[in-house]
């Protein structure tokens, strides 16, 4: 897996800030992206899908252990 670029934006140090609010000297500090790229809406969904049918497997098992473990069935 190739590591991506580094992404750079410029920023203000707080001491660099003047009384009026603007910043005298800028630097250009990094900005560490998120892990996940961004997902659209298709991508979003069916990633939302799969952790509803995890959930709903692991809610499944545990009524089934439940009636096991009761003697139910």
């Amino acid at each position: 897996m190739s590591t991506p670029e580094s992404l750079y934006v410029a920023a203000c140090a707080a001491e660099n800030i003047q009384q009026d609010g603007t910043c005298s000297v800028p630097v250009w500090m990094p900005y560490h992206q998120p892990i996940l790229p961004p997902l659209d809406l298709a991508d979003g969904t069916l990633v939302a899908f799969a952790i509803v049918a995890v959930w709903a497997v692991g809610v499944k098992a545990r009524l089934v252990f439940r009636a096991a473990r009761l003697g139910v069935y």
